[in-house]
């Protein structure tokens, strides 16, 4: 499945730094400007693959939680998680972390898993496009660079 929306940006500290605020679903409140809390649910206390959570989002004066899935998780280099909503499939989000010296490349991706009817009325909205998710992910990734670089 190809990526729908990759941003990349290259940050001045090493994976280990970086991975910290990304390499775990439960800190992307502090990084994202839409996904405000991670609740771990099902037994889950931390990220592993199948582990479960929950994700409260916020744009605007629209509020909406949805369901996550831990699919990959391969520590300093990748995580992805699977959301659905009610049920249904949304999207795979997640970050790759390349080290390049004392430096990492970091990409956030999305990959749209709507069904084609679901796919036509989310785009139909204004706030769901893959145009303002490349938006708030490279407002994640700015936020991610001055939180690694300014210590």
């Amino acid at each position: 499945m190809a990526d729908d929306v990759v941003v990349t940006r290259t940050v001045d500290a090493p994976p280990e730094r970086v991975w910290e605020l990304v390499g775990d679903p439960a800190r992307i409140g502090d990084i994202s400007p839409e996904c405000h809390r991670v609740d771990w649910v099902g037994g889950a206390t931390g990220p592993e693959p199948g582990a479960r959570f929950k994700g409260h989002n916020r744009k605007g004066l629209l509020r909406w939680s949805t369901d996550g899935t831990v699919v990959e998780y391969d520590p300093q280099r990748a995580i992805s998680w699977d959301v659905t909503l009610l049920g249904q499939p949304v999207a795979r989000w997640g970050f790759r972390l390349v080290p390049e010296g004392g430096r990492t490349r970091i990409e956030q991706y999305w990959q749209d898993r709507r069904s084609p009817i679901a796919n036509v009325v989310g785009r139909a909205r204004a706030w769901d496009v893959p145009g303002a998710n490349r938006r708030g992910m490279e407002r994640t990734l700015d936020t991610v660079r001055r939180s690694v670089e300014t210590g």
